[in-house]
């Protein structure tokens, strides 16, 4: 009892610092354009959708090298191994571990960042949770500290340190320090290839109707987004949490809108109608 008390106040928490750095940014008149991300949108705009996809004819759709990305990826992840995040072996439960993304997700939308700083950040965390066991109360510190790291990585230009700390009652020297911890831990290794850039890579060798093609997208990332606060989906890989996704998206909107191209995957086969990832991605759909 007491646990799940905690995980409310701090999930409490959490969002109303999140809603009072948005009010904050928002109301600030003399708001520098690198703080709320201005800049880095400009650019994301001219390649990215705001589903997170490549647009055509981006320098970034390196189309000529697809499929030697593609198996590259499948062999680096075969090479891993399967998944084994014991969420019940850490101190942080399934409540305060899904608070805590969508807390995340509201200071991404807040800073108006790319979605690869939000799925980077997020997966950050969870290697954090992984290896350094932490209490409830030091998740608000790693979860900034890792959109912090992800946003240095990702985006042209960062949200400053300042402006995250916002509307929060942590130090900027804590966050330097975890920041030390959290990259000594990993050994400096912070890209993944997480569910959205398999997400992008699928969707670009699957192919799809165009004439539907705001409506696949959308769907495939809210449910990637969605995937992100669920911990069922923290032991199954990345691809085929994505490949799930495209296989939910066809029986959602049926293989006459999407004609998905699934012989063009090499590496991977088309997901089973009986597999529980499937299952569970579909009934997402449909309460949405």
């Amino acid at each position: 009892m007491n646990e799940l008390k905690g995980a409310r106040v701090f999930g409490k928490n959490l969002e109303n610092q999140a809603d009072k750095a948005s009010k904050i940014l928002k109301g600030k008149k003399d708001v520098i354009v690198d703080e709320m991300g201005g800049k880095e949108n400009l650019i994301n705009d001219a390649i990215w959708t705001k589903e997170g996809f490549n647009k055509s004819g981006s320098p970034q759709l390196v189309s000529l090298y697809q499929q030697e990305i593609y198996e590259f990826l499948y062999e680096k992840e075969k090479n891993m191994g399967e998944p084994n995040f014991q969420m019940g072996s850490t101190k942080i439960n399934d409540t305060v571990r899904a608070t805590t993304v969508r807390y995340i997700v509201k200071l991404v939308r807040c800073f108006n960042l790319k979605p690869e700083t939000l799925f980077q950040t997020v997966d950050l965390m969870d290697q954090t949770i992984s290896l350094l066991n932490p209490e409830i109360a030091e998740l608000e510190l790693i979860s900034i500290t890792c959109l912090f790291i992800a946003s240095k990585y990702e985006e042209i230009y960062p949200p400053p340190l300042p402006a995250l700390l916002r509307a929060t009652d942590i130090k900027a020297k804590d966050v330097i320090e975890m920041e030390k911890e959290i990259l000594n831990r990993l050994n400096f290794n912070v890209i993944s290839d997480n569910t959205l850039v398999w997400i992008q890579l699928i969707g670009e060798m699957l192919g799809y109707n165009c004439k539907y093609s705001d409506q696949i997208k959308q769907r495939c990332m809210n449910l990637a987004e969605t995937s992100l606060t669920s911990s069922l989906f923290l032991n199954h890989k990345k691809s085929a949490i994505a490949l799930n996704i495209y296989m939910a998206v066809e029986i959602n909107l049926g293989c006459q809108k999407t004609q998905f191209k699934w012989e063009r995957l090499t590496q991977h086969q088309k997901p089973s109608n009986e597999s529980k990832t499937l299952k569970l991605l579909t009934y997402i759909l449909k309460i949405k």
